[in-house]
């Protein structure tokens, strides 16, 4: 049976009790119905871990105690981000999400130059707390134990400034429908840092690709489908994870 997951950031490394939030409280009462004494585990987004026990809980608060010893997963060495764009809100949590239960260490939004009309207006780092949470529930179903780091930029050039590309140890490419070249076991054979770039729904802005040609970035293929601008991360991911070998 599935052991339920509360994201928890003050989580310290010695047993004791603690106080969930009202939201994760009112989840535990209203939807999965849990009551004194079922067992959950608890993670803090840096690498540790608890099975805990209820003691008390209502919709506004939830007492738990700590049953086990810590565990704490060491941090891996690779590091794989994702630099998307800013999309239409419910489609970047779900992305958000999905790139989170896949692995991604670090999450970029940058705000395309080809940004969707509903966005033109709109304070787009506002998302940034949302964006959290949406983190802590991918964390919450895929059973990782590290929040990946989220950065949000005002363009693509900004954002690649951020990035330290030209290292011996990373492998960085954007993916485009009009590449020659599929991503190859030779892209991943010395490098355990692996950034990948994705555009917006209508596609890369001239200025956009000149950044990335200018920093000599690397350019794959998905394939000859058309995918979305949320869908297009995801297989990114997926084919990043194939060649390492994590899935």
């Amino acid at each position: 049976m599935k052991t339920h997951r509360m994201y928890l950031k003050n989580l310290a490394d010695t047993a004791s009790v603690y106080e969930l939030d009202a939201m994760q409280s009112s989840h535990i009462t209203k939807v999965l119905r849990m009551k004194e004494g079922q067992e959950i585990e608890l993670f803090n987004g840096s690498g540790l871990s608890y099975k805990a026990r209820i003691l008390s809980s209502t919709n506004k608060y939830t007492r738990v105690e700590t049953l086990s010893d810590s565990m704490l997963v060491e941090t891996s060495s690779e590091r794989i981000i994702a630099v998307v764009p800013f999309i239409k809100k419910e489609n970047l949590f779900f992305m958000t999400q999905k790139l989170t239960e896949m692995g991604v260490t670090d999450l970029m939004y940058y705000r395309p130059d080809k940004l969707d009309q509903s966005l033109l207006k709109k304070d787009l780092f506002k998302l940034n707390k949302k964006l959290e949470d949406v983190v802590i529930g991918g964390c919450k179903q895929s059973g990782i134990n590290f929040l990946p780091s989220i950065k949000c930029f005002k363009d693509l050039e900004t954002c690649l400034n951020d990035i330290p590309i030209q290292t011996s140890n990373n492998f960085v490419c954007f993916f485009d429908l009009d590449a020659s070249k599929r991503l190859a076991e030779a892209d991943f054979s010395d490098a355990n840092e692996y950034i990948f770039i994705t555009g917006a729904e209508s596609g890369f802005s001239d200025r956009e690709r000149f950044n990335m040609e200018e920093k000599n970035i690397a350019v794959r293929s998905l394939g000859k489908n058309i995918l979305r601008a949320e869908t297009a991360p995801i297989a990114g991911i997926t084919l990043f994870q194939s060649h390492i070998g994590n899935i």
